[in-house]
This record gives C-alpha cells, structure tokens and sequence, in this order.
C-alpha cells in the first residue's frame, strides 16, 4: 500500500456522518482537490467538527465528492460530524511513519 500525498486540499461535509460510517461527502465539487487513488493507495484526512473535535480517517478510495474511509486512525476515536465540519488533506504523524519507517505518537 502506498501513501498518496496532496498539497492544500481542504473542504467540508455535504452530509453528516455518524461515528461509525464507512464513507463520506464533501462539498459540491470538492473532491477534486484531494488526491486520485488508484490500486492500493491511500491518504489521511483530518476531520473537524465546528466545536473543535478532530478524527483522523484513512481514505481508500474516491469518486468525485465521495470517499471509502477507515475510521479511527492513529489513534484518534469514532466522532460523529456535522454537515459543514472541515475535510482536510494534512500530512500527519502516521504519514511520516509511513515515509520514514519510524514511529509516530
């Protein structure tokens, strides 16, 4: 699996997601901005709800504004979000764990 990077990709939520859900939507031609995946490639989003509650999530697939996510990532918990939180693509310890073969915390 291969890690895929982008730089300034940013959004917010076109539907809520509660904290178990396996896919998400961002805005209305949104999708665009974060990486294209192909094979077994992947990236992490940050999640931000508006009261300041973060989830990082792995991204395993996308189709336009929607993304196959992986909840719960390095360490972060299942939080439900609101229509309108912040989608972003950020580079994040475990994306550096990844690149260095070290370790995050």
């Amino acid at each position: 699996m291969s890690i895929v990077l982008k730089n300034n990709a940013e959004s917010t939520l076109a539907t809520a997601i509660n904290a178990t859900d396996t896919g998400l939507v961002v805005a209305a031609g949104d999708g665009a901005k974060f990486a294209t995946l192909t094979g077994d490639e992947y990236f992490y989003l940050t999640l931000t709800s508006t009261g300041g509650t973060t989830e990082i999530v792995k991204v395993t697939a996308r189709v336009g504004d929607t993304m196959t996510i992986a909840r719960a990532q390095q360490g972060t918990s299942g939080q439900s979000f609101a229509v309108g939180s912040r989608v972003e693509q950020r580079v994040t310890a475990g994306s550096f764990e990844v690149i260095s073969g070290g370790t995050y915390s």
